[in-house]
């Protein structure tokens, strides 16, 4: 079983684009999300996208009026999104997402750790870390978004742990779940046609399964609090402010 930036430097990077479909869709997807949590509203300064990839949320952001830190391991992810950066202000970092704050110049306006990237930290002490640091790198009333796949409150069974993701003429992935206690392994098959064969290659990589109360727990307990919550088909998206100080 590979780490997740194996995973995605040895078989997802190259395929994620693919695998998400019309880029434009996804974009107006997180525009319409930002809109959703009213981050249009808030005042613009530095945002910092916590595994950026290819930059689905960071350009919206930028769209937006912020200046964007955008950082992710993945080296295919990171030369699209400077691919689609042109003149845009965004800096690109390639590090491990928990580094982000000694890149910074000045406290954050927002932190986000968007899609599922959260389940791919190492453990709940990663977690932890990562809430802590984001606390003190933002601005007083600055936020911090999280969303992540919710893996914990029911198990797919049998059949259903198989997960067709998307196919065309020349490539089908599908996903499969295997379910521990504190984490899931995902297993990620791609057929590619070669000429009229098909070829298989596979990979697979662990994500932690995160119980919703025991992460706004920790954020409470990082003198963050939430401030919208919501769950949709299984993804659960919090909205965390971080209070002004009384002093």
């Amino acid at each position: 079983m590979n780490t997740t930036q194996e995973h995605y430097d040895r078989f997802l990077g190259a395929i994620y684009s693919w695998m998400i479909g019309d880029v434009n869709i996804a974009l107006e997807r997180n525009r319409h999300f930002f809109r959703q949590i009213e981050i249009d509203s808030v005042p613009k300064g530095l945002a910092v996208d916590l595994g950026c990839g290819s930059g689905l949320q960071s350009i919206p952001l930028v769209e937006l009026g912020f200046s964007v830190l955008a950082i992710d391991t993945c080296v295919g992810l990171l030369a699209e999104l400077r691919s689609n950066t042109h003149n845009l202000p965004i800096e690109i970092i390639q590090d491990n997402l928990l580094n982000f704050a000694k890149y910074l110049n000045q406290p954050a306006q927002l932190i986000i750790c968007m899609g599922d990237t959260l389940t791919h930290l190492e453990s709940l002490a990663a977690v932890q870390t990562l809430i802590k640091s984001a606390s003190q790198a933002l601005v007083e009333e600055g936020l911090l978004v999280f969303t992540f796949r919710d893996y914990l409150s029911a198990e797919l069974e049998k059949e259903q742990r198989f997960i067709p993701v998307r196919s065309d003429d020349s490539k089908i992935l599908t996903c499969f779940l295997e379910y521990y206690q504190d984490f899931v392994v995902v297993y990620d098959l791609i057929y590619h046609k070669e000429g009229t064969q098909w070829k298989l290659s596979t990979s697979s990589y662990r994500k932690l399964r995160l119980d919703k109360n025991w992460l706004i727990q920790q954020i409470k307990d990082s003198k963050l609090t939430v401030v919208q919550e919501t769950v949709e088909k299984g993804l659960v998206s919090l909205v965390i402010k971080k209070s002004k100080s009384l002093s």
